[in-house]
């Protein structure tokens, strides 16, 4: 990856052996240009809500650019096809919340300022940059992990980068480790996110 110049990591959501199964789902909180990020914090504090009344359990992570990734668990036990249909339904109760800041629109002219709830990260071969992956921007962030409580206004995603993060891990270690030993059991989860109300 030197040799080829390469700084992002960007891997599939699957893996060699389950190849057809996600180990995840992404939800992918993309903000337009001069969006303050407090207000992306406030949109994925509401999917926190979300999934939490769902009895989901979440991991947040900035984007290592101007947005924030929130993944759910999978465990490689549903299709693409599912995966990406139940992010798209979690997307559509948030949308539904707070529609003044979010939008499911995926053409950029239409979204009219508004942070897009992307979903389509969950089709095969699709990738995101990966946890703890360097971005190509000012600053060299990373992509790093996050507690739900550290999702407060003035959180800002350059305070993230190649120098603080190795520190981070020592002292809170691989907070997105647990993603992989876990997984959601959708049917339940669906019947709790038919009784919300937004």
């Amino acid at each position: 990856m030197a040799n080829l110049g390469c700084i992002e990591i960007n891997p599939w959501n699957s893996r060699v052996g389950s190849l057809e199964n996600p180990d995840y789902g992404i939800i992918d909180l993309d903000p337009p240009e001069g969006m303050t990020f407090d207000k992306v914090v406030k949109v994925a504090l509401k999917f926190k809500d979300i999934l939490d009344m769902a009895e989901i359990k979440g991991y947040c992570k900035t984007s290592g650019s101007k947005g924030l990734h929130i993944y759910v668990p999978m465990g490689s036990q549903y299709t693409y096809e599912e995966v990406r249909n139940f992010i798209k339904l979690v997307c559509y109760f948030v949308e539904q919340s707070i529609p003044e800041i979010t939008t499911l629109e995926r053409r950029i002219k239409k979204r009219e300022g508004k942070i897009y709830l992307d979903y389509l990260q969950n089709r095969k071969g699709h990738t995101i940059a990966s946890v703890y992956s360097v971005r190509p921007v000012v600053g060299a962030q990373v992509s790093t992990p996050l507690e739900w409580n550290e999702l407060t206004n003035g959180l800002t995603p350059g305070a993230f980068n190649i120098a603080n993060v190795p520190n981070r891990i020592v002292k809170k270690g691989d907070l997105f480790a647990p993603l992989l030993n876990t997984f959601i059991d959708m049917e339940k989860s669906i019947e709790k996110l038919e009784a919300f109300d937004p």
